[in-house]
């Protein structure tokens, strides 16, 4: 597992200030700076990384330290700290003490430019050898052929850049990547995206060291190549895992929308745009913070973002980007966060967004709006699909390794193309009632399937999946079904 510290500073650090804070770590170690300078190793006498350190990040807003560390600790610092992250290798009891590295480091840091320093208390159960070890990547503990693994002990677990690094360095590879985590641990909404992915586990340890799946609850075992998997030899009253049912929790609602909308490939086009739209429609509010990892470092600002995918076409490029925090709300802005995929197509550019908004337990969403995002979309002609979910949740948008139920789907809504490849007189004779928008021959359509509340409305989509693909299945609107 890694050691994480951060070092949240007053004044941004120096070069020379980080080299003698890197001293400070350990006099005999060899330091090696990586992705130019983005990152700087750690390796001891064999070679070996023993940990590693971030470049200092300034954060648009101090309050993105508190909802990912400890509520309240910046109250004391500037509005705009600096964010400094090092992680030491946890490689056994008789071994190098990287966890005392990656603090005097830290504490080196905050004597020179002001701060303070964060340091979790560590909650996993530390007998089980599968959780110690070091790779060539700082974020990964070990790998197979097939899976590498993260360790994080930390109260809440962001999908930090070391993160977004790993899993795409191994996926490359052909490797899953899996998380193991405390049960007491939760993730954020942006973590959890990338772990729904079917390569991808979040693994649970329980207070009696036993492992479960953290969105299911089924118990796990450890197979030497696979990582992970199910245990087929737990007892009947352990699936799903005890942990995994124990709740005190008051859930409120999540709203979940998966948005796609293609643009003309225009050198006047300004992204962002509909996620703007969007989340003002849906969370009161545009986005405040964007980055391609977490902490989300930068001020919400649609022709940076632009920039940003135009430097990397013809890749494509992934952010996410999160709402004002809570100390800045106001009004009937609620918490959400999501995410934003952008792709050149032959078509021109697509937009693939997702976003989710918190609700509190005494406040019901107001699904009477959604028709008119159907309606927006459709006037700028850009709308391809929409589908929205609800599921019970915690209204900050974290996760639990614990059950709250499933997402059931509200509505999808088909643009002018799809109509046209499904066939108006097919989409309008659906199951579920359909509303249209747009000109008779050239119209999107609207399907309001339920609350997201009704066991029955996973049933009507079904049946209108099935009307509407009769020859074959469809992945449209299924993403959080599960």
């Amino acid at each position: 597992m890694t050691h994480d510290v951060v070092a949240l500073l007053e004044r941004p650090p120096t070069l020379r200030g980080m080299t003698q804070a890197l001293v400070q770590a350990g006099p005999k170690l060899r330091v090696r700076s990586v992705a130019d300078g983005a990152l700087i190793q750690l390796r001891d006498e064999s070679g070996r990384m023993v940990a590693a350190v971030q470049a200092a990040q300034q954060l648009a807003l101090s309050a993105e330290a508190d909802r990912l560390l400890t509520e309240g600790i910046t109250d004391d610092l500037p509005a705009q700290p600096w964010w400094v992250e090092a992680r030491g290798a946890e490689t056994g009891p008789t071994d190098a003490d990287t966890a005392g590295m990656v603090r005097r480091f830290a504490d080196a840091l905050v004597s020179q430019f002001g701060g303070l320093v964060w340091e979790p208390e560590s909650r996993l159960v530390r007998d089980d050898p599968l959780l110690v070890g070091a790779t060539d990547h700082p974020a990964i503990t070990l790998a197979t052929d097939k899976v590498a693994v993260a360790v994080q002990d930390r109260p809440v677990v962001p999908l930090t850049t070391w993160l977004v690094d790993a899993i795409a360095e191994h996926g490359r590879a052909g490797r899953g990547f899996q998380l193991v985590t405390p049960s007491c641990s939760r993730i954020t909404h942006a973590l959890c995206s990338v772990l729904g992915n079917p390569m991808a586990r979040w693994v649970a340890q329980a207070p009696d060291g036993r492992y479960y799946d953290g969105f299911s609850g089924v118990p796990l075992a450890w197979h030497k190549a696979a990582g992970f998997v199910r245990d087929t030899t737990a007892a009947s009253e352990d699936v799903p895992h005890p942990a995994f049912q124990d709740t005190h929790q008051k859930w409120g609602t999540q709203l979940l929308v998966d948005l796609k909308v293609l643009h003309p490939a225009d050198a006047g086009l300004q992204l962002g745009r509909s996620v703007e739209f969007l989340s003002q429609t849906l969370g009161g509010s545009a986005p405040a913070l964007w980055g391609t990892g977490e902490p989300a470092t930068l001020a919400w600002d649609t022709r940076d973002l632009t920039a940003l995918a135009r430097k990397r076409a013809p890749a494509s490029s992934w952010l996410l980007f999160t709402g004002p925090p809570d100390g800045l709300r106001s009004g009937r802005v609620r918490p959400f966060t999501g995410t934003l995929l952008v792709t050149r197509v032959p078509e021109g550019v697509k937009e693939s967004i997702t976003l989710a908004v918190g609700h509190s337990p005494t406040e019901e969403p107001d699904l009477s709006i959604l028709s008119t995002l159907v309606k927006e979309f459709t006037s700028q002609g850009v709308l391809q699909t929409i589908s929205v979910h609800r599921r019970t949740g915690r209204a900050d948008l974290g996760h639990d390794a614990r059950w709250s139920g499933p997402a059931l789907p509200v509505g999808l809504g088909i643009g002018v193309e799809g109509v046209s490849s499904i066939g108006s007189e097919r989409t309008l004779s659906a199951p579920v009632p359909p509303i249209t928008f747009g000109p008779p021959l050239t119209h999107s359509v609207w399907y309001r399937i339920g609350d997201g509340t009704e066991a029955a409305s996973q049933e009507r989509f079904h049946a209108l999946m099935a009307h509407l693909h009769p020859g074959g299945s469809s992945t449209a609107g299924q993403r959080h079904s599960s």
